[in-house]
């Protein structure tokens, strides 16, 4: 009897101690939607450009969203860290700053020029973040995103999310997310990348893919560009099409061509200790638009709009390869964890960001018409 007493007496205490040890009043606390760091502006400098940050975040206001108006509030501060300048804005406010639903983090490009690394501790560590949130650059300011006025919403943070999500869906943004970005910074074998950005007061523009050389950015690819990088790497693209210019040489005249569907091959070689690396390239399309009336329905005419597919396709992709490998000398492709993968002992005795530049390339490209206007193709 006495045991039995025992055990619901601690029965009865363990419910005492149940609970949340990290419980907060949602009335107490306030959603932070974006975040934007950038640095101060010279003449605001006090001390110098690598230890002086202003943060910029942008909070709901419910008591406005029923009206419709000034549904958000940007605030900005400075601090000497991020978590600084955030600890200074929490000082300004009467409830507490929450992280938990942050949709964007964006960086400006002087701030991801000098190393980003160290400004992003404050999002790593903190346990409140999620790693699906966005990292973007923005190409002048991260202050002029966030306080950007799109038509189609109210809330930046969201038309901005919404805008990358429509983006990734549809194979023309690239999905990179914050603990993407974190996991390339970790890997060896491949660079980090990032969305671009620039904003004009009512427009948000994405502009590309920023390239980072470990932590520091060191350039970019253009939209047209990074739909090749896209390609390369098997991303189908339901909304950007292809246009063929006119070949003299045939009966074709200008043609708008869909890619329904890619598929990419990536393999290494390695021969007298060099590493060949082969990229293969498989497309499925149709005619979207002609500018004449000629009929493209007949065999050889079709086998000519697959070559010129092709080649079109090997001499861009071959572009952005050649200006990844010369210019920004920066492996984004991730070729080296293939190499890793495929060669350890050769991974070992190499450093990979030495060898990048130097290897060579191979694109092959295989273009497969299955539509022209009415008529099908099967079977090739």
């Amino acid at each position: 009897m006495k045991k039995v007493i025992k055990i619901m007496i601690i029965v009865l205490l363990m419910n005492l101690l149940s609970g949340c040890w990290d419980r907060r009043d949602i009335e107490a606390t306030v959603p932070v939607l974006g975040v934007g760091i950038d640095f101060i502006e010279e003449e605001d400098r006090d001390l110098t450009k690598s230890n002086k940050v202003k943060v910029t975040i942008q909070v709901p206001i419910p008591a406005n969203m029923e009206q419709g108006e000034d549904v958000v509030w940007i605030i900005s501060s400075v601090g000497e860290t991020v978590a600084g300048a955030i600890d200074n804005l929490q000082n300004k406010l009467n409830q507490e700053l929450f992280f938990g639903h942050l949709q964007v983090i964006i960086f400006s490009q002087d701030i991801a020029k000098e190393g980003i690394n160290k400004y992003l501790n404050f999002f790593r560590n903190s346990p409140q973040i999620r790693r699906l949130s966005w990292l973007l650059i923005a190409e002048d300011t991260a202050e002029d995103i966030i306080k950007s006025e799109p038509k189609l919403e109210s809330i930046q943070s969201i038309y901005l999310t919404h805008m990358l999500n429509n983006g990734v869906s549809t194979g023309r943004i690239p999905d990179i997310r914050l603990g993407d970005f974190f996991i390339r910074l970790s890997n060896p074998g491949e660079q980090a990348t990032a969305v671009m950005l620039k904003a004009d007061k009512e427009i948000i523009d994405y502009i590309g893919l920023a390239v980072f050389e470990g932590d520091e950015f060191v350039g970019s690819l253009d939209q047209p560009e990074t739909l090749y990088y896209q390609r390369t790497l098997g991303v189908p693209n339901d909304t950007s099409n292809l246009v063929l210019a006119c070949d003299p040489t045939t009966e074709i005249d200008r043609l708008t061509i869909k890619m329904q569907e890619v598929s990419s091959k990536l393999q290494p070689e390695l021969k007298e200790d060099k590493i060949i690396m082969k990229i293969k390239l498989k497309v499925e399309a149709k005619v979207l638009e002609q500018l004449n009336k000629n009929n493209l329905g007949r065999e050889d005419v079709v086998h000519q709009i697959e070559r010129r597919i092709e080649n079109k396709l090997k001499r861009e992709i071959d572009k952005v390869i050649e200006k990844t490998q010369s210019k920004f000398q920066t492996d984004i492709w991730g070729f080296g964890e293939y190499v890793r993968a495929y060669y350890p002992e050769y991974w070992n005795k190499i450093k990979w960001e030495e060898e990048f530049p130097k290897i060579k390339i191979t694109t092959e490209v295989k273009a497969y018409i299955r539509q022209v206007g009415m008529i099908n193709f099967t079977g090739r």
